[in-house]
């Protein structure tokens, strides 16, 4: 095989997450891709012009990865299924996690739009919709950095058995203080049970 065969970007982004979730973020290189696509680096720049366009590329690629297992179903909260699959990718990426997804930079270009979306999801759940913005958003925030704090764990092998269940457990808890505390501080507890009770309700007639 010609080692100066046209490549594509997805094999070049591919290959690049390979490396950085096994080596680090500094040994995606043009010469390691190469190395590792079996290509030469002509055929690397056939595609992109430089290694920081390829980094970029990278980090929206990561960016869907996560997303991806941010939404996966795994309990009935949306909310709660977030974090875990957010958990869950830094458990199988702990290089990934320390190299790209503690950015300040991307953190700071990704915030906005990801503070409206996850707030948007709690708004779903007949419990937190009752709170206002600012709640919700505190709540938000306190959960970032919770779910941040146990993702640090992780990657620390903290917690040696590496067992998500531990985490999501701890999820909920923390969840549940934070939410509890907010419905009874705001006032609020009684209308969310009402709409709990009123979604049961609703979810039961369409069930039957």
């Amino acid at each position: 095989m010609s080692r100066t065969a046209v490549l594509n970007k997805t094999q070049i982004i591919q290959s690049a997450f390979e490396i950085a979730r096994e080596k680090g973020r500094s040994a995606v290189t043009l010469r390691e891709l190469g190395k590792r696509l079996g290509k030469s680096t002509a055929a690397i720049y056939t595609q992109y012009p430089s290694i920081d366009a390829i980094i970029l590329d990278l980090i929206s690629y990561i960016n869907k990865l996560v997303y991806v297992s941010c939404m996966e179903k795994r309990t009935k909260d949306k909310f709660l299924n977030s974090g875990i699959g957010f958990l869950a990718f830094v458990m199988k990426n702990k290089m990934i996690f320390g190299d790209f997804l503690l950015s300040a930079d991307e953190q700071k270009n990704n915030s906005k739009q990801n503070t409206s979306f996850y707030v948007n999801l709690m708004k779903q759940s007949p419990i937190t919709s009752v709170l206002d913005d600012d709640r919700v958003l505190n709540i938000l925030e306190n959960m970032q950095i919770y779910t941040y704090g146990l993702a640090t764990m992780i990657c620390s092998d903290i917690n040696p058995d590496n067992d998500l269940n531990f985490y999501i457990n701890k999820l909920e808890q923390a969840g549940k203080s934070l939410i509890g505390y907010h419905m009874y501080s705001s006032g609020k507890y009684e209308l969310a049970l009402k709409r709990l009770v009123d979604k049961f309700d609703v979810d039961k007639k369409e069930y039957i």
